[in-house]
């Protein structure tokens, strides 16, 4: 992204071209390389033949954009290693973006990579989910299955590594390269998924039995084993195992220290069972209720959720409910029971939008404004939200609202200031100090460093730099000499038209002042006269780098050790071994023909009239800009070594320092001699 780094790349593939990847979701249009020395380097459409902007289609620029071709790749080559030839596929789910979904199989298997949240995962069609680590997954799904795999990309250098990891209930998830990975008949194997088979397939301790003489636990230890149990069966909302536990307590003998903790969590657990009872009660009504009003989609819905919740340890009541509403739902004619599954794909399509939703909101916790690269993104998630709204929460809500507003304002363009300047004014919008970056002000993450500073901060930067351009032509105007007044007398008009000529034909911009700043621009400009590929062709006088080095950065202009620019020092050098001429001498040539000339030819002396111009003094060479030895330093140009103030700007609290004096005469001397 460094222009040096551009010009090796370009000479590396001088003889290959790039285009817009269609699997990335761009436009594949053909692409260029932009250099830049002030900003980061990258990729650009060429334009349109109509001279308007190219627009593409790509949405995500950021380094995981490519993560769906870095599993690709990864797969094909994990799978190679172990004999199997694998089919890839980039599913494309209504509403979900190119690179959310990869399907991986094979001969003996599949394997369908969720990158994101766009899609929700399908547990029982026969294709084993592999989850990104953004993808939620219930508690149901992780008792029910025992465990989950996860898949997530680091970056090292250039590349994007994979790794797996395995999640179970009440376990963190541990990760593994891919080469430690296998297949196997249960589908992808870890070295966590051993474990946690062993761990659910370990046969039952039997309970303490009196009659049999074999050595058993200590009560206390027992009853702590008894306890985890309760607080594990609470966990996963198991009524049976806590029903079961609660016996176990209260027929342990033996735990006098224990007593009064067994009987409080007996105690709070009956309490707790009673809810779930009082629970289960309310849903199997609620199932009664919707078939003798005859609602189908509710009928529908108390079936999920009695299978899901109650499928276990029903009473011969609740089983009459459940087969009544079985045998409702099963006679429905066709129409209707197309009327319940779209009323159902309904609700489903609402849950992936909330599901979008939510990862937008997650993607947009770092932005407190809207800025025009945020369209797309913005209005998909607004259309997200729209389908979502009932199944957003207070807060989700509040956030949805605060977007809204933002786009029925409009984007807006994000300013431009160089960090050097604006750091050095607080900010009204979030307060930020002199000195410090600005922080979201908005949001969930207010507080939390922002990318760039806040529009209202770089606002009073182009406000006072305006103010201070008005004032120069202010100044400019009341200095400006005023025209010579001609007399009034008619005897000398003859000698006064004569001579006016001549005045007019002198031209204003001849000053010194002028000189001075055309010798500065010169100066500044001196990089544009030599090629980019000849700057470090040859040693610099100055700092004494070789060939194909860099400049230190003596002059302290930047941050970095290095200069991105080389020394004028070193440009003059080149241009002199070339045998070039410089703009600065062709404009020093000029303006001598000139002098010439009105030296030769020297206006007639008016009589009565206004005295003709006088001899022109002569120019004084301009001083040289930063980056060249031969000038003057002074204290506000040179960083403070004793308060660290940076260069133009005062010591703090009272300056200069002494230090800073000296250490800008010291400088000078040394660039002098």
């Amino acid at each position: 992204m460094e222009a040096i780094e551009l010009d090796a790349f370009r000479r590396v593939h001088e003889d290959d071209t790039f285009w817009c990847g269609s699997l990335l979701g761009g436009c594949g249009g053909h692409l260029t390389t932009k250099l830049y020395t002030d900003r980061a380097c990258h990729f650009a459409h060429h334009p349109d033949p109509d001279g308007l902007p190219h627009v593409c289609g790509r949405r995500s620029h950021g380094v995981d954009s490519a993560d769906h071709l870095y599993v690709r790749s990864a797969a094909a080559a994990w799978l190679a290693g172990r004999g199997e030839q694998a089919t890839f596929e980039y599913t494309r789910t209504a509403g979900a973006p190119i690179g959310s979904l990869v399907d991986v199989r094979w001969r003996h298997g599949a394997l369908r990579v969720h990158l994101d949240r766009a899609v929700t995962p399908v547990w029982d069609d026969g294709v084993e989910p592999v989850l990104g680590t953004m993808v939620p997954v219930d508690r149901d799904t992780l008792v029910r299955r025992w465990y989950v795999h996860r898949i997530r990309l680091n970056s090292v250098g250039t590349a994007r590594h994979v790794q797996i990891g395995t999640e179970a209930f009440a376990r963190p998830v541990e990760w593994f390269a891919l080469d430690q990975c296998e297949i196997t008949e249960r589908g992808l194997w870890t070295p966590a998924v051993e474990e946690i088979v062993q761990a659910r397939t370990a046969p039952r301790p039997s309970l303490w039995s009196p009659g049999k003489a074999r050595k058993v636990p200590e009560p206390e230890a027992r009853a702590q084993a008894l306890l985890r149990r309760l607080v594990y069966a609470r966990r996963i909302e198991s009524v049976p195992l806590a029903k079961q536990v609660c016996a176990d307590i209260e027929s342990l003998p033996g735990v006098e220290e224990l007593e009064e903790q067994l009987e409080a969590a007996v105690r709070h657990a009956r309490i707790w069972l009673a809810e779930q009872n009082k629970g289960r009660r309310k849903l199997f009504g609620n199932l009664s209720r919707a078939v003798t009003e005859q609602q189908p989609g509710q009928v529908r819905r108390l079936l999920m959720r009695v299978n899901a919740t109650a499928s276990h340890g029903r009473t011969d009541a609740e089983s009459a409910v459940y087969q009544r509403a079985a045998t409702y739902f099963e006679s429905l004619d066709d129409r209707t029971r197309k009327a319940v599954e779209a009323e159902a794909d309904t609700e489903r399509e609402a849950k992936r939008a909330a599901a979008r939703v939510r990862s937008a909101l997650q993607r947009l916790r770092e932005y407190d404004t809207y800025t025009p690269d945020l369209r797309p993104q913005v209005e998909e998630f607004l259309r997200s939200a729209y389908s979502a709204e009932e199944l957003l929460t207070r807060g989700e809500a509040r956030r949805v609202d605060v977007w809204k507003e933002r786009a029925a304002l409009g984007p807006r363009e994000q300013l431009r200031v160089a960090r050097r300047y604006w750091i050095r004014r607080s900010c009204p919008r979030c307060n930020a100090q002199q000195g410090k970056d600005c922080v979201l002000a908005e949001g969930p993450s207010s507080g939390k460093p922002r990318k760039d500073g806040h529009n209202e901060r770089l606002q009073l930067e182009l406000d006072e730099r305006k103010m201070a351009r008005q004032q120069k032509m202010v100044r400019q105007e009341a200095e400006a000499p005023a025209e010579p007044m001609q007399p009034a007398s008619k005897g000398h008009e003859s000698e006064a038209s004569f001579t006016r000529p001549l005045q007019e034909r002198r031209p204003k911009d001849a000053r010194g002042g002028h000189a001075k700043q055309v010798g500065k621009k010169t100066a500044a400009r001196l990089h544009h006269q030599v090629p980019r590929g000849d700057w470090y062709r040859m040693t610099c006088p100055r700092c004494h780098a070789g060939p194909g080095k860099l400049c230190d950065n003596d002059d302290r202009v930047g941050p970095s050790e290095k200069r991105q620019l080389p020394h004028d020092e070193r440009l003059r050098r080149v241009l002199q071994s070339d045998g070039r001429i410089g703009p600065g001498e062709q404009q020093k040539a000029a303006r001598n023909e000139r002098q010439q000339a009105v030296d030769v030819v020297p206006p007639l002396p008016p009589q009565g009239g206004p005295r003709p111009p006088g001899p022109r003094r002569r120019e004084q060479e301009p001083q040289e800009t930063a980056g060249s030895a031969a000038r003057t330093w002074h204290a506000k140009e040179v960083t403070c070594p004793k308060c660290k103030a940076s260069p133009n700007s005062p010591c703090v609290p009272r300056g200069p320092h002494q230090e800073r004096v000296e250490w800008a005469k010291e400088f000078t001397r040394k660039l002098w001699d």
